[in-house]
């Protein structure tokens, strides 16, 4: 039988010996390895480039957050007679008014009795006055 080899090969030139053959990565850990440092250059190539377009991103939702919510509250102010908003003047302030006292009717009724103080019971009085339009 004759032995043949393969043409497509480049053949050794005299005198000098085969090289082994070589493999891309030698082993699965250099291979790993090779990755790694890879898409960790590509990362630092990237992050520069991609905090530019957040940064541009949340400016602009910002601007037109506050652009929009500005321009709605004067066109408003403009539109709206001068009654109106005394209206909503008053009945804003009227509302804070009456949830302090809530707030505070609620302090008090959790508060513990001079009395009650061995026991320590809270007495919550729920039949006092009614809030206005109740």
């Amino acid at each position: 039988m004759e032995h043949h080899e393969p043409q497509n090969e480049p053949q050794p030139e005299q005198g000098q010996e085969p090289e082994a053959e070589k493999r891309h990565f030698d082993s699965f850990g250099e291979a790993f390895r090779a990755a790694k440092d890879d898409a960790a250059s590509k990362a630092k190539e990237a992050a520069p480039k991609m905090k530019s377009v957040i940064a541009e991103a949340i400016y602009d939702v910002a601007y037109g957050g506050a652009f929009g919510a500005v321009f709605l509250g004067a066109f408003a102010a403009e539109l709206l007679p001068g009654s109106i908003w005394e209206g909503v003047v008053k009945g804003a302030q009227t509302g804070r008014d009456k949830a302090r006292q809530a707030r505070d009717k609620v302090r008090n009724a959790m508060a513990p009795k001079k009395g009650d103080q061995a026991e320590q019971e809270v007495v919550i009085d729920i039949d006092g006055e009614q809030p206005a339009g109740a």
